[in-house]
């Protein structure tokens, strides 16, 4: 049974207050319900598609006609037939204003996942190399970011310990299954 767009719009909002990005709560979105990348990202927002357009209209006024939800419609159910495939200069803006790379927006494999070489730099807050053992990152994800709090030198604030007491109590309960 899918689970209905508000429940995944909560889901996005809570691992936006965990501190998430964007690029990651979409990531996941994608991942758990099975959603294409124009999809996951706007409902990372929290936005209808309504919402966003008028959030393209507001960022941009005077760039051609104004932009509607049937707009988004189009773009996000292509490449099905009757989809429509946004430009570069629409895939671009609509980076702009999800906060990611343009790349992220388009479905697809991730082929640099194939390259055997090991990143030295760090990526998204995490080191580029650290792999969960069970393969579900997501799962170990928020324990990483606290870890990854502490053991940076680019941290000047560094949470309290009842502050990572609280995270660490919020993704604990997170792990444990529905009753």
């Amino acid at each position: 049974m899918p689970v209905a767009v508000a429940h995944i719009r909560v889901e996005a909002s809570h691992l936006r207050e965990l501190g998430w990005s964007y690029r990651r709560i979409a990531r996941r979105l994608q991942r758990r319900h099975r959603l294409g990348a124009l999809v996951a990202f706007r409902l990372a927002h929290g936005w209808t598609q309504e919402e966003a357009a008028r959030q393209w209209n507001e960022r941009w006024p005077a760039a051609g006609s104004a932009k509607t939800g049937k707009t988004w419609s189009y773009w996000e159910s292509w490449p099905a037939k009757g989809g429509r495939a946004p430009s570069a200069a629409v895939l671009s803006r609509l980076a702009e204003l999800y906060l990611c790379r343009p790349g992220d927006l388009l479905d697809g494999p991730d082929f640099g996942e194939l390259d055997p070489g090991v990143d030295g730099g760090v990526e998204g807050g995490q080191p580029a190399a650290c792999r969960c053992p069970s393969g579900d990152e997501d799962g170990c994800a928020g324990l990483l970011s606290v870890a990854a709090a502490l053991a940076s030198p680019w941290t000047p604030d560094r949470p309290s310990a009842a502050e990572i007491e609280e995270r660490l109590a919020g993704l604990v309960a997170g792990w444990v299954p529905a009753a």
